[in-house]
């Protein structure tokens, strides 16, 4: 049986993702990630936690939604044991807003 991991979009909820790990056949085991509703986690914390949901002893597809895109995406990178596949989902790869990184004072709060 392979797993297939999830990790959710910017909103960090597992709930909109249940019916769709409901659908999966039965050769597939889905395994959904929630993210802590803590606003201080950027990229490097959120990947720590994903790669802490990863399955250490079967194969896995790793699903990355939205914002967790570059999250999947590094850890893909890494190759970590047991990883089979990486699918990418409504997301991408680099900021697709380059000008705001010269502005960082636009992104606080």
């Amino acid at each position: 049986m392979v797993a297939l991991v999830i990790l959710p979009g910017m909103d960090g909820a597992a709930a909109p993702r249940v019916d769709f790990a409901a659908a999966l056949g039965p050769g597939i085991e889905p395994h959904v990630v929630s993210y802590p509703p803590d606003p201080a986690l950027g990229y490097m914390e959120l990947e720590a936690l994903a790669r802490a949901s990863l399955p250490t002893n079967r194969p896995y597809v790793l699903l990355g939604e939205s914002f967790s895109g570059p999250i999947a995406i590094s850890i893909a990178a890494s190759r970590p044991q047991h990883l089979v596949g990486l699918i990418l989902c409504v997301t991408f790869a680099r900021n697709p807003l380059p000008v705001l990184a010269s502005m960082p004072w636009l992104l606080k709060s």
